[in-house]
């Protein structure tokens, strides 16, 4: 399992498992899209022809991962080899005018979302600019690839993981955090991508379509999770290509102090934020309730503090995080 800092932000990953010959095709289709030539079709030197055509489509999907600014490119590609020359042909879903002018707006959203975050120290730049795309996003599937790409969360503030995911790798890489794209299933979506990113060297999982604002509330619940406490609904992202992540500390929950370890921790903590007028209470349990109630043990604690008003509670099942919200 790797877990060293990727070289270039995280932006040539995936490249590092090809074998040459892919990276040769990865480094050939890179420097015909950087010169914006988007004909859709780049030709190799083949040198291994027994393992031409997986290479070529495994660099092109390795060139796809690893750059979610090249929002243009099709997943379907199709491969033909003459002699000692091999070609993949690609689509190139916008023309280079609408490329021009989405690659505009995607550098003034990246712009809005990341500013004023130089002057702070890198977790706190993440919190910032997790917590913008958190309240910028809506989950949605118009039924066609700006979904599945940049496009959609740029110019329709909305979009399905894949879409959310790029636009907060590409925020991550703006403000100097290495980042990939990772892989894997839930038990609700079923196929689902997210953020692998390193925190002050520390590889953790970033999940910001499962931490979309609701109720106009942000409750942190996937961003910064070790391996354990992202697989309770998230499966099958383990791999050799994949960090392992095994830091809990730089959960926002643990990183805030945000964890209650008694039922007099969370008695004084609901009481010391209700009176400052906060909302949400963010909360981690450190404690198993002895009723195993963790939305009961709040509101026994509410009952106990004589603390008044309508609140409704939140409560992660796999993560012991609870959020209150007044109403």
């Amino acid at each position: 399992m790797m877990t060293k800092l990727p070289e270039k932000l995280g932006s040539e990953y995936y490249r590092g498992f090809l074998s040459p010959q892919g990276q040769a095709f990865y480094d050939g289709i890179n420097a015909q899209l950087l010169r914006g030539d988007y004909s859709g079709k780049t030709s190799f030197s083949i040198t291994r022809p027994e393992t031409s055509a997986s290479d070529c489509f495994a660099a092109y999907k390795a060139i796809r991962d690893d750059h979610p600014e090249y929002f243009y490119l099709g997943s379907q590609s199709e491969f033909t080899r003459c002699g000692q020359t091999g070609t993949l042909e690609y689509p190139i879903l916008y023309t280079p005018e609408i490329i021009g002018r989405i690659r505009q707006q995607m550098r003034k959203s990246i712009y809005r979302i990341v500013r004023g975050t130089a002057v702070l120290p890198m977790i706190e730049r993440e919190v910032l600019v997790y917590e913008r795309i958190a309240r910028k996003l809506a989950y949605d599937n118009h039924g066609d690839v700006r979904d599945h790409n940049i496009v959609g969360p740029v110019l329709l503030s909305s979009g399905v993981c894949e879409g959310q995911n790029a636009l907060l790798m590409l925020c991550f890489r703006r403000i100097g955090i290495p980042c990939i794209k990772a892989y894997g299933k839930t038990r609700t979506d079923g196929w689902h991508c997210w953020t692998i990113a390193w925190i002050n060297g520390t590889p953790v999982h970033c999940d910001v379509t499962w931490d979309g604002s609701k109720e106009g509330m942000v409750r942190f619940n996937y961003l910064n999770l070790s391996d354990h406490q992202i697989s309770g609904d998230h499966f099958d992202f383990q791999g050799p290509r994949v960090p392992v992540c095994t830091t809990e500390t730089l959960s926002y929950y643990r990183h805030r102090g945000l964890c209650v370890n008694s039922f007099q921790d969370l008695r004084a903590r609901l009481a010391a934020e209700s009176l400052k007028g906060t909302s949400p209470i963010l909360i981690h349990f450190g404690y198993r309730p002895p009723s195993g109630d963790y939305v009961e043990e709040v509101q026994r604690a509410f009952s106990t503090e004589h603390i008044s008003g309508n609140h409704r509670l939140y409560y992660h099942p796999t993560l012991n995080n609870l959020a209150v919200k007044k109403v």
